[in-house]
């Protein structure tokens, strides 16, 4: 293929690269829980009407980047199909096939996301081929693998976000749940007491009988009032917070049992600059804020509650591990200059920031090598791009990408830089 922008004797297939950087253009995916400013604010626009969820970078099949040039646009993931070793680069190609294994968000949470759980790798795969064999659409609500990978994440908060992630301690949870004088939740308080099973606990509530949901939600609202109020007496912080969600959540979910996740989830406040990685098996769910998230690129996500969306209590009993745990505040690993990586135990990404200039005056950084394909977001400021060929310039929520082959890139200017790019291999 020739890229937009590049001459004939630049055309990949021919052996030469393009010149990189490339801007993008984004997409924004719009979702209930999203929030209708945060996202046009970065960006410079007027605020619309309907939420803003997430602003996509990458070449994901439902909604793909596109590579914007004087000549003309191309969606990444047809470039990637027309020359997949031209752009991921051979080692990128033989590891992941040909697409690109990671995709690159900026989150704004204004409500609670459902409560999700994302398989492992095995799991992926032999779900999608039972899948598969059964001829169950991908368009269908109810199918749960509709590809054959896995979706670890890392969330990078741009602001305070908080979220549920996690297993509570089994006595914990039961001493949260019983703060609650609501006689509906007795069994769930004893089976936390008796047997120590929180994943039963979990997916008790998620197979709640439906014609009794509002009546226990009505019941635990009724129940908090007493319970914040001792919770509050004996300075007990956590159940504080988690009773105040319990609250938020309710008021989003009135019909919806999870509004007790809170009680039975560990509840994490991640200042701005701190890290949350999620692995397969972990339940999760972010809350509130503002963050860089990269995952691995899926779509396999199983839901317990807190969603309008097909909710799988038989999947989720076999996707939960109940030693699995969130990871906070992964290293920030120096690679020289002004450059840190977040590189969590995936093969799939590794995130790096870069902060440029101060005082105003800008300043000039060149990013370490690291091989395959780039995508590179301004979070703050205004930064220009060099790798060789024309400079891109980018400011707040913009993007620019670089394809296999690039020299390292040179940024310029005063701004926030995050870097996605695939994990390092064994």
């Amino acid at each position: 293929m020739t890229v937009p922008g590049t001459t004939a004797a630049e055309d990949t297939t021919g052996g030469s690269k393009p010149p990189w950087p490339a801007a993008m253009d984004n997409p924004i995916r719009h979702y209930d829980w999203g929030s209708t400013s945060v996202l046009a604010g970065l960006q410079g626009r007027s605020p619309g009407e309907a939420p803003e969820a997430e602003l996509w970078m990458g070449a994901h099949p439902v909604a793909p980047s596109f590579l914007v040039t004087d000549t003309g646009r191309v969606s990444l993931a047809e470039a990637i199909e027309r020359d997949p070793a031209g752009i991921l680069g051979r080692e990128c190609l033989e590891r992941f096939g040909p697409r690109l294994p990671f995709l690159l968000k900026v989150l704004a949470i204004e409500r609670g996301l459902s409560i999700q759980v994302h398989p492992t790798p095995a799991q992926a795969a032999a779900g999608h081929a039972r899948e598969e064999a059964a001829g169950i659409p991908s368009s269908d609500p109810h199918r749960v693998y509709v590809d054959p990978f896995a979706k670890p994440e890392l969330l990078y908060a741009a602001t305070t976000v908080e979220a549920m992630a996690g297993l509570r301690d089994p006595g914990r949870a039961a001493h949260l749940v019983g703060l609650l004088d609501a006689p509906r939740l007795g069994d769930v308080a004893a089976r936390l007491r008796a047997d120590a099973d929180v994943v039963g606990a979990l997916t008790g509530l998620v197979a709640w009988p439906s014609e009794d949901r509002p009546a226990l939600v009505a019941e635990v609202l009724a129940a908090v009032p007493a319970a914040l109020a001792g919770a509050e007496a004996t300075g007990d912080a956590d159940a504080v917070s988690a009773l105040r969600w319990v609250v938020r959540l309710a008021e989003q979910h009135p019909a919806d049992p999870l509004v007790v996740g809170p009680l039975i989830l560990g509840l994490h406040r991640l200042e701005r600059g701190s890290t949350l990685f999620l692995d397969a098996g972990i339940p999760h769910a972010y809350l509130s804020g503002v963050g860089v998230e990269i995952m691995a690129s899926s779509d396999n996500v199983v839901r317990a509650g807190l969603t309008s969306k097909h909710v799988d209590s038989a999947a989720l009993l076999d996707l939960l591990d109940p030693v699995a745990a969130p990871r906070l505040d992964l290293p920030a690993l120096p690679l020289g200059g002004d450059e840190v990586a977040y590189r969590p135990p995936v093969a799939d990404f590794q995130l790096t920031r870069t902060v440029l200039g101060s005082g105003g005056e800008a300043g000039i950084v060149t990013l370490s090598p690291i091989p395959g394909p780039q995508v590179l977001l301004c979070l703050d400021g205004r930064v220009q791009v060099s790798a060789g060929g024309r400079p891109v310039a980018l400011t707040a929520g913009r993007s620019a990408f670089l394809g296999a082959g690039a020299p390292p890139p040179v940024l310029r200017g005063v701004g926030e830089v995050f870097r996605a790019a695939p994990g390092l291999s064994s």
